[in-house]
């Protein structure tokens, strides 16, 4: 059976898979005109895996370099696992898996059957992002988690788990008014009705939580470290060859996050933790692999003039290596995060009276 390989955000050659894109979703290929040719340009939109005729489409994350000598038949064994482990881990429902059994096991007997289909079908597809999200908190230890609606801090530093939307870490508040009127025959104010909000308690929930101690020389104790990530996928533009800068909302939401976990803190008499803020990128410019850890580097630091004290650091992880990293349960022996936290490019929030 033939193993092909395209690549998410990437043009495909529409005559060669012109039944693919008219048998699957149309999401899965987005149609753009060409700003030169202007003619009709097909991109894969998708990472995950289709069936077509007698072949496998793999489709692979953005930034990873498709090259010439690669194992096909292997690398579309290891993002199938990948694919099955990400389902397990977060016990999502997949129709394909409960009807078939695991996804990498299927592909294997598709391949030693040499399976045949008359129309192209999805094996499994994804919109990246909650994939990548989810290897991001792998790699860090995310201690955040989402049971039946509760979104669930498993905090170290608090030595229990907390909900943080409980009512009592809120940072804001709706009151209701009512409205009112005199009745001047019995002189009494007469409720005549209430105001009434729908869904009030709005579900704040970042992407990774995880906490550190380590030891800085800047201060006579341990610094306790609260880090919050922020996994942002799409981030390039291929014709610009450029990162796409993250939107005013996504670093208000940071900031929003950096304060609720300071006052969660501050509420629980742990006054003096410094909470850190990350975005965390694919690296599409092969900036990681020169690297210490060859996975992972600082890029860049958001700042914001209003709020010289609120500082996001931003960092690049090469997604081939995370892949490998998930796949092979590797242990990088050495935790990355505290090294980022002991520079002086990475800047918490800390309340009291000491200074960074």
């Amino acid at each position: 059976m033939e193993i092909e390989l395209i690549q998410d955000g990437k043009g495909v050659n529409y005559n060669k898979y012109r039944d693919v894109i008219e048998n699957v979703k149309e999401s899965l290929f987005r149609r753009n005109m060409g700003k030169e040719t202007k003619e009709w340009i097909y991109i894969s939109n998708f990472v995950g895996i289709l069936f077509d005729k007698n072949r496998l489409i793999l489709s692979l994350p953005k930034s990873v370099i498709i090259k010439e000598d690669v194992d096909k038949e292997t690398l579309l064994y290891k993002y199938a696992r990948l694919f099955d482990l990400y389902f397990m881990a977060n016990e999502k429902k997949c129709d394909f898996i409960d009807k078939n059994g695991f996804i990498e096991y299927w592909c294997n007997q598709a391949i030693k059957e040499n399976k045949t289909t008359t129309m192209t079908q999805e094996i499994i597809t994804f919109k990246f992002e909650m994939v990548f999200e989810w290897m991001i908190g792998e790699f860090f230890h995310n201690q955040i988690s989402i049971q039946k609606g509760d979104v669930l801090f498993n905090s170290q530093l608090l030595d229990k788990e907390i909900n943080i939307n409980d009512t009592k870490y809120n940072t804001y508040h709706w009151n209701a008014i009512g409205k009112q009127k005199r009745d001047h025959k019995q002189k009494q104010i007469v409720k005549e009705r209430e105001s009434v909000f729908i869904n009030q308690n709005k579900k704040n929930i970042p992407d990774i939580v995880c906490e550190r101690i380590l030891e800085n020389p800047k201060y006579e104790r341990p610094q306790k470290s609260c880090c919050i990530l922020d996994a942002k996928y799409y981030g390039w533009d291929y014709e610009k060859e450029a990162y796409y800068l993250p939107r005013n909302l996504d670093i208000y939401k940071q900031f929003f996050y950096q304060e609720q976990f300071q006052r969660i803190y501050e509420k629980e008499n742990e006054t003096n933790v410094g909470v850190y803020n990350f975005l965390v990128l694919p690296d599409y410019l092969g900036d990681t692999k020169d690297t210490k850890w060859g996975i992972i580097r600082q890029c860049a630091v958001i700042e914001f003039d209003y709020h010289q004290n609120q500082k996001i650091a931003v960092l690049q992880v090469d997604i081939e290596k995370l892949v490998d990293f998930i796949y092979s349960g590797l242990d990088m022996k050495e935790d990355v995060l505290s090294v980022f936290l002991g520079n002086n490019r990475v800047v918490p929030m800390i309340y009291g009276n000491e200074k960074v």
